[in-house]
């Protein structure tokens, strides 16, 4: 099982819950020694992998960014 996880927001997506959820940096680190030793003990466990990627606030932040770049600058601007 794949972990997603942001590390700027320090966010983990919840499968079960299907959002976002707030997660310490220290949780994140415990977790991804966790899969340094499943992977070392058993070749066939290496399901708790932690994946970056980019959380809601992410794409909030992106669409904000998009939207002020998008707009037209009246004269002088």
């Amino acid at each position: 099982m794949a972990l997603h996880y942001c590390s700027l927001h320090t966010r983990l997506f919840s499968r079960r819950g299907q959002r976002w959820v707030t997660f310490s940096p220290a949780t994140i680190h415990a977790i991804r020694g966790y899969y340094d030793l499943l992977c070392s003990t058993n070749r066939d466990a290496p399901f708790l992998h932690v994946i970056e990627v980019s959380c809601d606030q992410c794409a909030a932040t992106w669409q904000t960014i998009t939207r002020s770049q998008a707009r037209p600058h009246a004269c002088g601007e």
